[in-house]
């Protein structure tokens, strides 16, 4: 059987997991494509106007693999930390997405609340419903979190070995950090521009008590609390239109950085942002911080 993915907001939740966890009890998986313009425009005649742009490349992931998969898997995310709760478009998402495809194509989803049960046994519990036997499901399911597990340990080891002082962090929720689409193009400019970039992780693991019971917040505020202006040279969040919750988040996030006299930028992405705006921002941030530096070593230059 094939199980189709969309390369979209969940997928990068737990990356690396759905595709091990699948082929583990015998199913291939199958994803759709990198977020391009293209996809933005299979999205446009049957997404919401009201969706943020990374829902709306989630639509567009979802018709791409219209003919190539028996079915497609889409969770319902409650929550993804103990006492904390996702974006509600995530507990909406399977519903929202059947009354797009309407009877083209099955939808398998899954509720994951790790509020009421650990992710471990909420998958050894749907694999059994997909068939799996006790062992082959426990198999899968330890195989799946070992994959996630080793992504989150790659990505955090690369951050470590960016320079210490030069860096700049960039924050955002996974699914808009991960996308080719939305982020691709800040990535390759700043890269361009030589700047040492660390992306934000988020690898599962107990946090200290925070007032932010949003689960994706959440780590971003435990990671902003621990910035050093010794460290980092800015932060730069990526957002994108219409996202209800990051226009809650950003003008407290705007200030812990005024707290820790690290500058902080927001680059708000949509579906029709052009690449020279971008690169005309990312510059100017870029280069008043280098002013800035150099003014300060060199007062009297």
């Amino acid at each position: 059987m094939k199980i189709g993915i969309p390369r979209g907001f969940y997928f990068y939740l737990y990356p690396g997991l759905w595709e091990v966890f699948f082929r583990e009890i015998g199913m291939q998986a199958v994803l759709s494509g990198s977020s391009s313009r293209e996809i933005v425009e299979l999205a446009a005649p049957v997404s919401e106007t009201e969706h943020c742009l990374a829902h709306k490349l989630f639509d567009g992931h979802l018709l791409s693999l219209r003919g190539k998969v028996d079915a497609v898997f889409i969770p319902r995310i409650l929550s993804m930390t103990k006492r904390h709760i996702c974006c509600a478009k995530f507990g909406a998402l399977p519903d929202a997405s059947r009354s797009i495809l309407a009877a083209r194509m099955p939808v398998i989803d899954l509720e994951i609340n790790e509020t009421k049960q650990p992710l471990r046994k909420t998958l050894i519990r749907f694999a059994r419903k997909l068939g799996a036997g006790r062992r082959r499901a426990s198999d899968a399911v330890s195989s799946a979190i070992a994959a996630m597990e080793k992504t989150w340990d790659d990505r955090r080891r690369a951050n470590e070995n960016l320079p210490p002082r030069e860096r700049f962090l960039l924050l955002g929720h996974p699914y808009t950090l991960g996308d080719a689409f939305i982020c691709g193009p800040i990535r390759r400019k700043l890269t361009a521009l030589g700047v040492p970039l660390e992306s934000m992780t988020f690898e599962p693991r107990r946090l200290a008590p925070s007032p932010i019971r949003w689960c994706t917040f959440n780590k971003m505020y435990h990671k902003l609390e621990s910035l050093d202006a010794d460290r980092y040279a800015g932060v730069i969040q990526v957002s994108t239109f219409n996202c209800g919750a990051d226009s809650v988040m950003i003008d407290g996030f705007r200030r812990m950085c005024r707290e820790r006299n690290i500058p902080y930028l927001v680059m708000m992405v949509d579906a029709h942002s052009g690449m020279a705006g971008i690169e005309t921002r990312l510059e100017a941030f870029a280069d008043s911080l280098r002013w800035k530096n150099e003014t300060a070593e060199n007062p009297h230059a």
